[in-house]
């Protein structure tokens, strides 16, 4: 049943610990019946997207009575709260359950069509004269109701079907026909649809560009209520006992307009769990990153590189996103369909593009180490050289290798490096130190609790007490506060106490360029905590 579903599936979102979000309602209620009521909103996987379709369901659905579930909820707040609960016909789709049965003459789309215009023949007895064939088109308008669409993994038929051009043409001209013309959209309310797979520049046609669309690059005024926010995270840290400074170490990071948020599935197994692990690269394999990332578009190998080490990439251009990996042709179409797909997060403020946390970092480093980029060894090679000399605190070697980093790199491949401005020379330094991926969380930069202090900030991923990589890494570049004052103001910083978690010592790293030689030279001193 898809029509007038009641509200069982939204009751089992309880059973959890629930993070609020029926805020997205009152947004949506301004939506109805206008112009913008097409809406389409695209997440990663296990992003929440079910759970808010399931949301919806319950509150406008007229087959359930879910007052009494939502009268705690934020969208109570709100003084339209009732007028529209439980008051519309609505269609819930999961596109995934129209697949034909094995062995079945029918395709997806007459499956879809049949067992939906059955459904509604039987919701509405005026249209049991109606004759075989019905297109769900046709026999919207017949029922003289208006509906709500709720559509869950809209895309699931373009990915099953990714290698057949023809049906993905026909599935989206279903979907025009349903949603564009006029005959059918004067029944329509409301749709909200939801999937992976953003709608942008699919086609030349641009199918259903009557849509709003709200993805992972741009989420608008919804960005609150796609990911838990920092005081949601706070809340479920307090009530279950939970470190708030290894969960956002671990976890914080994807950037949805002003805010940075997590990944609600991460933190629901978290909470179940108690264990800092990558929950949400065990629910799939990295295979569409591998394909995507595997030809070379200008620099998009060394891009990925210095992503590795936790540098930024800026300057995407968004009109480059687009829905098939297999319209990936130029390099910020790649890094823009690893930010659809999740491991990637776009700062719309900066136009920069990042690992969000240090699992998807991981995810990315593994996928490069599994193509064997001859680049990316050399690149690793020469920063455990450089890590090594830190970490013994040998200054001359450090700046050696440092310096015969830069030229080599400018020698063999110039796109890596530029002028030593401090820019610049703060990205040689994050790719210089590319090894630390494996025992430093991603590098803080420019913290707002070490500003003026240290540019750079590796904090362990384990409890290196025993073990050479026990310090926290604090690296300065061209500062002109004294080595003392800052050791000092380091000691007395707020973050204090979140670093003796992970580290009972620092070294602060000075790196400083002569102006005559355009030479680095490294000066490392010890912080006790």
């Amino acid at each position: 049943m898809c029509i007038n579903e009641d509200n069982v599936l939204f009751k089992s979102l309880f059973r959890s610990n629930y993070v609020d979000k029926t805020g997205i309602i009152s947004f949506l209620n301004k939506l109805i019946d206008t112009e913008n009521r097409f809406v389409c909103v695209t997440r990663a996987r296990r992003f929440g997207k079910s759970a808010t379709a399931r949301t919806l369901n319950a509150y406008y659905s007229k087959g359930c009575d879910s007052k009494e579930l939502f009268s705690n909820l934020e969208i109570a707040k709100d003084p339209d709260f009732e007028t529209h609960l439980n008051k519309h016909d609505v269609i819930f789709l999961d596109m995934q359950s129209y697949e034909p049965a094995t062995g079945s003459d029918e395709t997806y789309l007459q499956c879809f069509n049949r067992k939906l215009t059955h459904e509604l023949v039987e919701q509405y007895p005026e249209l049991a004269s109606e004759q075989e064939p019905v297109y769900l088109n046709e026999i919207l308008p017949r029922t003289g109701r208006k509906f709500i669409f709720i559509i869950d993994e809209w895309d699931f038929p373009i990915e099953r079907y990714k290698d057949d051009p023809a049906f993905i043409e026909k599935y989206l001209d279903v979907l025009r026909r349903l949603f564009k013309e006029t005959t059918c959209t004067n029944s329509i309310s409301l749709v909200y649809m939801t999937g992976i797979l953003p709608l942008i520049r699919f086609d030349s046609q641009s199918s259903l560009n009557n849509f709003i669309e709200f993805t992972m690059a741009n989420s608008g005024p919804i960005a609150k209520f796609c990911g838990y926010t920092e005081d949601e995270v706070a809340k479920l840290c307090r009530e279950h006992n939970l470190d708030l400074d290894k969960v956002r170490l671990w976890y914080k990071g994807y950037r949805f307009g002003e805010y940075t948020v997590y990944n609600p599935f991460e933190i629901s197994r978290l909470v179940w769990m108690q264990d800092y692990f990558p929950y949400w690269s065990h629910t799939a394999t990295c295979g569409y990153m591998k394909n995507a990332i595997s030809n070379d578009f200008g620099t998009l190998h060394d891009d990925l590189i210095r992503l590795c080490a936790g540098d930024k990439i800026s300057n995407l251009d968004l009109l480059s996103m687009n829905n098939l990996n297999t319209h990936l042709n130029n390099k910020d179409a790649v890094l823009l369909y690893l930010v659809t797909l999740g491991y990637l997060t776009y700062d719309i403020e900066t136009g920069s593009a990042f690992p969000p946390t240090e699992e998807t970092r991981n995810d990315l480093v593994s996928t490069i180490e599994e193509l064997n980029w001859q680049e990316y060894k050399d690149s690793l090679s020469a920063s455990n050289e450089i890590l090594e000399s830190l970490i013994l605190k040998d200054e001359k070697r450090a700046s050696e290798l440092f310096n015969l980093f830069i030229k080599r790199g400018f020698e063999s491949n110039s796109s890596l490096f530029g002028s030593k401005t401090e820019l610049n020379l703060k990205k040689s330094v994050l790719l210089s130190l590319l090894a630390t991926e494996r025992y430093y969380f991603i590098p803080l930069q420019n913290a707002p609790s070490f500003k003026g202090l240290a540019d750079l900030v590796y904090i362990p991923k384990y409890n290196y007490r025993d073990d050479k990589y026990k310090f926290v890494i604090f690296i300065r570049i061209n500062s002109k506060l004294d080595t003392k004052d800052a050791i000092c103001k380091i000691k007395e910083s707020e973050s204090l106490p979140m670093l003796k978690k992970f580290a009972d010592i620092g070294l602060l790293v000075n790196i400083n360029c002569e102006a005559n030689t355009q030479d680095t030279v490294w000066n490392i001193k010890y912080v006790e905590f």
